[in-house]
């Protein structure tokens, strides 16, 4: 089976596991602080926390906004549940719009309608899904606008640009996650990056008992600090990730090349100025169900991402949320398709793929 997902840890990762474990220094040390930097350094943001996870990141994010509790933020429907989940943590109340059919991703034109409906929302989350930016220049510009927050979700967008401005160092804050089915991981860990230096800052004590030095507590916070283990896997995998994303652009765009002509199934949708990463490559397909079994009968493993909506989750449905307004993001899940793009997807692998794909159609 050609998995749709394939973690690698390679002997340059154990031999720096190894070292940390010889130094004693497991916890938050030097090789978190050398991870920031050279993560910083990445994404070309200034301003940096490592965290024990993309969640911890996010909650972080929206427990340091500066807004009474009850406060809206915008996001999108579709997305992993930790986008949603991280709101209603902080005391706030997710606003969901629809997405854009194309690309998945709520878009600028859809926050600013948004604003206008409602100038007093006071932060809005969107997620650069899949491995590719959301129209996130434009978005901070008109949330900016309105004097609200912007914190890019980048949970899936490692390396990804728009305008050759890499996701994270855009908005006030960034959130990475390093889970093990990400372009890059560390085990379990996460990012906080962003140009809002006080809000970084902040994210920085929230995550660290709101304690700026030992013993001195100043702010709210709790544990959400990486370790030294976690570290030292980042630095070594994110020497690997330009390469890897490489690999991914070339099988996506091989993928797209051989599958776009196909009646009845619809390719990923890249917007110019934009350089994906492909996180996932996610096709749409009316037959979707039926092209999995076929698919898994040759060897091919899928996913979807995703099968439900956040508002669609039945936590959120017992607060009253429902798709009724948000047609597209609720068709979605019924039509998305994840197929194998990891860097290890070998040329065979492609060819399997792509022959098993047009043999269900022909």
């Amino acid at each position: 089976m050609i998995p749709v997902a394939k973690p690698y840890i390679g002997p340059e990762e154990e031999s720096a596991v190894a070292a940390v474990i010889k130094s004693g220094m497991l916890a938050a040390g030097p090789k978190v602080v050398e991870f920031e930097k050279a993560f910083g350094e990445f994404c070309k943001s200034e301003f940096n926390v490592a965290c024990s996870s993309g969640t911890a990141g996010l909650c972080a994010a929206t427990s340091v906004l500066d807004a009474p509790r009850g406060s809206k933020i915008l996001t999108t429907p579709f997305s992993f549940i930790a986008t949603g989940n991280s709101i209603l943590y902080s005391g706030f109340k997710p606003l969901f719009i629809d997405v854009d059919p194309d690309t998945f991703m709520i878009t600028a034109e859809g926050v600013k309608k948004a604003f206008e409906s409602d100038p007093d929302i006071k932060a809005v989350i969107p997620v650069h899904l899949y491995g590719q930016a959301c129209e996130i220049h434009e978005i901070v510009e008109i949330a900016h606008h309105y004097g609200a927050v912007v914190i890019e979700d980048c949970a899936q967008a490692h390396g990804a640009t728009e305008n050759d401005v890499p996701v994270g160092a855009i908005g006030d804050l960034g959130i990475f996650s390093f889970y093990p089915t990400k372009n890059m991981g560390t085990g379990e860990g996460g990012m906080i990056t962003g140009s809002n230096q006080k809000l970084v800052e902040l994210a920085k004590l929230h995550c660290n008992h709101g304690a700026p030095v030992r013993y001195h507590h100043t702010h709210l916070g709790f544990n959400y600090r990486m370790t030294s283990i976690a570290a030292a896997i980042g630095l070594v995998q994110l020497q690997r990730l330009p390469k890897w994303n490489e690999q991914r652009r070339y099988n996506g765009n091989k993928l797209s090349n051989a599958l776009k002509d196909i009646p009845g199934l619809k390719v990923p949708v890249v917007r110019q100025g934009c350089e994906h990463v492909y996180h996932q490559y996610v096709i749409e397909c009316e037959q979707r169900d039926a092209l999995t079994t076929h698919l898994e009968s040759k060897g091919v493993g899928t996913a979807v991402h995703y099968p439900t909506t956040i508002p669609d989750q039945p936590y959120y449905k017992d607060l009253g949320y429902n798709t009724d307004n948000l047609p597209i993001a609720h068709q979605l899940t019924k039509t998305v398709l994840s197929l194998p793009v990891h860097p290890l997807v070998s040329e065979d692998d492609l060819s399997t793929i792509i022959n098993s794909v047009k043999g269900f159609f022909i």
